[in-house]
């Protein structure tokens, strides 16, 4: 597969393990746009492990289980800012990659800043996952060549931080006992709360 050349620092279950017997295409798709499907290549990937994490140099590429796609999707609010965009996973960071649905026929894979959600704000980064796994460097390198530098309040660096973490947490929600995640995350989530509050 196309995948074999690369480091994995991080393995799930495979899809068909894990959800044997649902229809998970259905499930997942539920309330998102209806120009979305799951590319090729994203389907063997999650075939082989259904969330995981690659690594090439500096690139990290912290890729979500199907259902979680749909989570960060809603929870980060991509349906308010970016709609065509599918969040497939992290650089360790921050930033998304997600996919382009913009134009079906022609999908492409973007580095999108979880803290700034505009079309306008986001980069290509390549046709296919093999060719942006294939680069060496962290996906933000090639978002800061085309951003100008934004100077963000206390109160914003801190919310910026926050959900940084909360998106560590999520993504290894799964090694952390449920009562722990919950209680974490509703700690997380009440803080970005209360700042956005005095913004």
């Amino acid at each position: 597969m196309w995948y074999d050349k690369y480091t994995f620092y991080k393995k799930q279950k495979r899809l068909i393990d894990e959800y044997p017997e649902i229809n998970l295409q259905q499930i997942w798709s539920n309330k998102l746009p209806t120009d979305f499907f799951l590319p090729d290549e994203l389907l063997e990937l999650l075939q082989f492990s259904n969330g995981g994490g690659i690594i090439n140099g500096n690139r990290d590429f912290g890729y979500f289980s199907l259902i979680d796609m749909r989570n960060y999707y809603f929870d980060y609010k991509l349906s308010k800012y970016t709609p065509l965009f599918l969040p497939v996973a992290f650089n360790g960071g921050g930033i998304f990659y997600a996919y382009d649905f913009r134009d079906p026929k022609n999908i492409r894979i973007v580095a999108a800043d979880a803290g700034d959600l505009e079309y306008e704000s986001s980069i290509v980064i390549g046709e296919t996952l093999d060719e942006v796994l294939s680069k060496t460097n962290d996906i933000i390198e090639e978002l800061d060549k085309i951003r100008t530098p934004i100077l963000f309040t206390e109160d914003e660096k801190q919310i910026i931080e926050l959900r940084k973490q909360l998106a560590y947490l999520n993504a290894n929600r799964n090694s952390i006992d449920t009562k722990s995640y919950l209680l974490a995350k509703r700690k997380l989530e009440s803080q970005i709360k209360q700042l956005r509050f005095f913004i």
